[in-house]
């Protein structure tokens, strides 16, 4: 009786293993998103919340500050506590800590596998899309190794001679000291048997070749600004959309696919608050098209949204417990933008004040719909005289040399929103972490950014290593 009573209830363990054993392989994570905000802090999330609810009513909220996972993570390099987007893209791509500079390789400079690698391995498609350079340090990290981030001939190469099935952004970053042109790089990616479009419809219908998308314009370093986009150009969600529709027809085994929302950091570095908040929205509009995704496939499907680091340390309601986005609405262009209509300006003579307080006027709202203290007015007016009438100064930030008229104009109307900014670089700040999906419980034990691609691919019923 005993032995009997051993026998079946020896055969009911094995039995209720196979059924756990199978549930784990179906639910593994066929299909992996992994979102990265470039310079996306809390604040900057939080911010475009409320710039949302101020202009849209309701609650403003953006879908990923909804999902189940909602952390943050230490994100230094190894070789300082302030990582750049390399170093950063390292460690959110192959778990390992290294030089700021570096992508894909340690700190020694040794070869460091990566998350898409891994996924190839399984047999899943990968892709990245950013709407900056195609080769620069975030999308690089997901496919180069390199000891120089600014290497982009090394970059490229290593992108047309690697598996990456699907990859997209603005166009080929080039040193002008290599020669080099970003249609020399085309030319190069057709000759590996790679096809080039810059379409993002184009690029979706491909079948059965590795594929590369690039803006219509070749000469232009990122896709605009969405505050300064045009009707008919297209965005880092047309890219989000491409890539999907791509990799679902050819991933038979799954797919991985990062998507960065480059120009977060961007207009961070140049501390111009609406652009920002237009940014993270969409980014957030390319989150979504994942989440319909996820709703064709939830039992498949991770969703991780996360930044490689915080720009210029942005402060929300910084004074008097206060804070007047409404302020902020009649705000239409970009600083970058700004700048080529003030120095269009300059060229055409228009040197009088009333001709800059009637450009303020029209895209900033200052005077007419955002009141200026006496302060403020005569901080312009000094600007103005002191630099912008002698083609003074620039404001030089990482990408950009704005005027610094019009630094000081979007400055203003900031702070009279109740936003400051402490940098115009990076800073050491944890950021955020979002996930939804299967075998999202896995990212409640990250701390460190380099946990997040460990957990990824434990989901995927592997590890990195």
């Amino acid at each position: 009786m005993n032995r009997r009573f051993l026998q079946r209830a020896t055969l009911a363990v094995t039995l209720l293993l196979l059924v756990v054993g199978m549930g784990h392989a179906q639910n593994r994570a066929k299909y992996v998103f992994y979102f990265i905000g470039d310079g996306l802090g809390i604040n900057q999330t939080y911010g475009t919340e409320l710039y949302n609810a101020q202009a849209g009513g309701g609650d403003g909220r953006l879908s990923f500050t909804r999902f189940p996972v909602r952390t943050y993570v230490t994100n230094h390099s190894s070789s300082s506590a302030v990582t750049d987007s390399a170093a950063a893209a390292t460690a959110l791509a192959t778990g390992i800590k290294t030089n700021n500079g570096y992508l894909g390789v340690d700190k020694e400079g040794e070869q460091a596998r990566n998350i898409a690698e891994v996924a190839k391995g399984l047999g899943y498609a990968t892709g990245v899309a950013t709407n900056v350079g195609i080769n620069h340090a975030t999308p690089s990290g997901f496919y180069a190794h390199c000891k120089d981030r600014g290497d982009y001939t090394e970059l490229c190469t290593q992108l047309f001679a690697g598996e990456m099935d699907f990859a997209a952004g603005a166009t080929f970053l080039c040193r002008s000291r290599s020669g080099l042109k970003p249609q020399d790089m085309v030319a190069r990616a057709r000759e590996a048997g790679i096809e080039v479009v810059q379409s993002a419809d184009k690029a979706a219908q491909v079948r059965g070749k590795r594929v590369i998308l690039l803006s219509d314009s070749l000469s232009r370093k990122n896709l605009p600004f969405a505050i300064d986009r045009r009707e008919g150009s297209e965005s880092i969600v047309d890219f989000t959309d491409a890539a999907i529709r791509y990799l679902e027809r050819e991933g038979d085994k799954g797919f991985l696919l990062m998507i960065e929302g480059g120009r977060i950091d961007y207009s961070c570095h140049d501390n111009d608050a609406v652009t920002t908040f237009k940014e993270v929205n969409d980014f957030d509009a390319s989150i979504r098209l994942a989440l319909d995704f996820y709703e064709r496939h939830p039992d498949q499907t991770l969703i991780v949204v996360t930044s490689d680091h915080e720009t210029g340390g942005m402060a929300v309601g910084y004074s008097k417990y206060k804070i007047n986005f409404e302020r902020l609405l009649h705000q239409d262009i970009s600083m970058e933008s700004l700048t080529g209509v003030m120095q269009r300006m300059r060229e055409q003579g228009k040197m009088d004040w009333e001709d800059m307080q009637s450009l303020l006027k029209e895209h900033l709202g200052l005077w007419d719909k955002v009141s200026l203290r006496e302060k403020d007015e005569k901080s312009l007016r000094k600007t103005f005289e002191k630099n912008f009438l002698n083609n003074g100064e620039k404001v030089v930030g990482l990408y950009t040399s704005n005027e610094k008229m019009a630094a000081e104009a979007i400055k203003i109307l900031n702070k009279r929103a109740y936003i400051d900014w402490i940098s115009l670089s990076h800073t050491g700040m944890q950021v955020p972490l979002w996930v939804k999906g299967v075998g999202y419980e896995r990212f409640y034990e990250c701390y460190d950014n380099t946990d997040i691609p460990k957990a990824i691919a434990e989901a995927m019923g592997t590890n990195l290593r």
